[in-house]
């Protein structure tokens, strides 16, 4: 009678489990409970996850944290002097004119880990504390000091230092994509009381909140009717689980700028969405045609066709393209947050490897295309990728040149698209006119996109390519692609010079002679000093408004 009982009471509970499964939530509004949290059940996960440059998105200011200079660091810019310092753990942004202090910052946060690292203080604002972002940054890759003037698509300031143009209010601007349920807390009287539910993008930022995941598997027997059956647990959000629209939306929320008919209950309450929501029901991706009470400010970030042209678009490339039609592909397809490649998230079978790199390759197309990638269709002998050709590098950001997400056949005359053609981002030797045109005579996107394919061409002479990188570090009024440039000529130096080589963003004079030193690195071939001057003078010499 005692087993009898007790089996009948072990198939009631077993019954009483698949029975709450099938129970959807309305997790909206459910607290989170941090990462520390998940780890208790989810080690392996959230070991891979911490590996990710997600972890580190925003972080409080810690040795462990801190990536920049903080011994006596100096930065020198435009007749300023920025000295970054600091006293045991508490790190400092000081900036002088001369004898005068202009600023003295006490760093709270960070922001970023991968290619430059930005710092956050509180300032006093109109009404009470405000957390912004500071006018310098730390390079990661190149080692050093750089004003956020040279961080962005922002030109050289034609009296002063600006210094300053790129201070940023971090509560309603960054907190939002670089936080797990962020909430900036707009006060009536313009005051902010911000809150998050854990700094950086971690588990909740893509699962949703898992206060009621973690109070109900507390039970082991639900436990183990998850872990050996087919049900899905509705008391967290599995991307995978969702379908491509489902698990890009988790991505697009963050990776494809939008905006909202009313943003107040944003800015007041925080972001409603939840991952597993439809992303429209709260809000729709910037377009080329999108306008902001009633005037056309984004036509910019977009090349003529509409393909985007800056990062944080990726998930308006993923929605035009035609792959994204059969609802297979997702932004998981290509990218994981688990067991991928830390630097670019791309899964391992979707990684290629062509002329000695690592790069994104046909791995996440052979599924759906397996002819072309089997046959090379593309001729060059395995020497490309696919998305060499269909995912362009015609995308600025971050002060360098990315793939398109907007998966398209190539135009190989750019006419249809308006915007560089892949064969003629390899190809420069087919029209040396437009590749000089571009570098010299495009607007800021255009400059910065053409400098980068001149140093990756394997088909130009490399005199020609140094000798028009340099004229660009020289001469163009733009720090980000005057250092996209010098990116692009050490490929073409051998062996690379040091970053100090050159400092983009430093006085003329001194460019000057960094410009020349370098010129001697190598053979050059300057480009024609007459054509350089009516280029620039036809170059659309106007503000790429990113919206950072």
């Amino acid at each position: 009678m005692l087993l009898l009982g007790a089996g009948w009471v072990a198939q009631a509970s077993y019954r009483g489990v698949r029975a709450d499964l099938q129970v959807e939530r309305d997790r909206h509004g459910e607290p989170v409970v941090g990462s520390r949290v998940c780890l208790r059940c989810h080690e392996d996960h959230h070991a891979s996850w911490a590996r990710t440059h997600h972890a580190r998105m925003t972080q409080t200011a810690t040795p462990a944290a801190v990536l920049g200079d903080f011994d006596d660091g100096v930065l020198r810019y435009r007749g300023l002097t920025a000295t970054m310092t600091h006293e045991g753990d508490r790190y400092r942004v000081r900036v002088r004119d001369g004898d005068e202090l202009v600023s003295d910052d006490e760093v709270r946060m960070t922001i970023g880990s991968r290619r430059i690292q930005q710092y956050v203080a509180e300032r006093a604002g109109p009404s009470g504390p405000e957390l912004v972002r500071l006018p310098v940054a730390w390079h990661v890759e190149e080692g050093r000091w750089i004003p956020m003037n040279g961080a962005f698509l922002t030109a050289d300031p034609e009296v002063g230092p600006d210094f300053e143009r790129h201070v940023t209010r971090w509560n309603d601007n960054c907190v939002f994509c670089h936080n797990v349920a962020p909430n900036p807390g707009l006060q009536r009287d313009g005051g902010f009381d911000t809150e998050v539910g854990e700094l950086g993008v971690a588990c909740e930022a893509c699962h949703g909140p898992g206060a009621e995941h973690v109070a109900q598997n507390t039970n082991p027997l639900r436990r183990y009717v998850l872990h050996h059956g087919e049900d899905r647990d509705p008391t967290i959000t599995n991307p995978d689980r969702l379908d491509a629209r489902g698990s890009s939306d988790v991505c697009g929320r963050c990776h494809g700028q939008r905006m909202a008919d009313d943003v107040g209950p944003f800015l007041r309450r925080g972001d409603p969405f939840v991952p597993g929501d439809d992303l429209a029901a709260y809000s729709e991706p910037l377009w080329r045609t999108s306008t902001l009470n009633g005037e056309p400010l984004f036509a910019d970030r977009f090349w003529p066709d509409g393909t985007p042209r800056l990062t944080a678009y990726e998930y308006q490339g993923w929605l035009q393209s035609p792959c994204t039609e059969g609802g297979e592909l997702a932004c998981t397809t290509c990218h994981g947050m688990h067991g991928a490649d830390p630097a670019g998230q791309i899964r391992e079978e979707a990684i290629a490897h062509v002329s000695g790199e690592e790069r994104l390759g046909a791995g996440a197309c052979i599924n759906c295309h397996p002819g072309p990638a089997e046959d090379e269709h593309d001729g060059h002998g395995g020497q490309v990728a696919c998305p060499d050709c269909h995912m362009p590098r015609v995308v600025y950001g971050v002060i360098d040149v990315h793939r398109s997400h907007r998966i398209a056949k190539p135009d190989p005359t750019g006419q249809e698209t308006g915007h560089p053609a892949a064969c003629v981002l390899c190809h420069l030797d087919w029209n040396d006119d437009w590749g000089q045109r571009q570098v010299f005579g495009g607007d800021p996107v255009e400059r910065a996109v053409a400098a980068a394919a001149w140093g990756r061409s394997p088909t130009v002479d490399p005199g020609v390519a140094r000798g028009i990188l340099l004229e660009v570090m020289r001469g163009d009024d733009y720090p980000a692609v005057r250092r996209i440039a010098f990116r692009a000529l050490r490929g073409r130096i051998d062996p690379e010079p040091a970053w100090i080589a050159f400092d983009p963003t430093g006085e003329q004079a001194l460019r000057e002679r960094q410009v020349d030193a370098l010129a001697a690195e190598g053979s050059v071939q300057a480009p024609d000093a007459d054509e350089v001057r009516a280029w620039r003078t036809q170059a659309e010499d106007h503000a790429i408004w990113i919206g950072e």
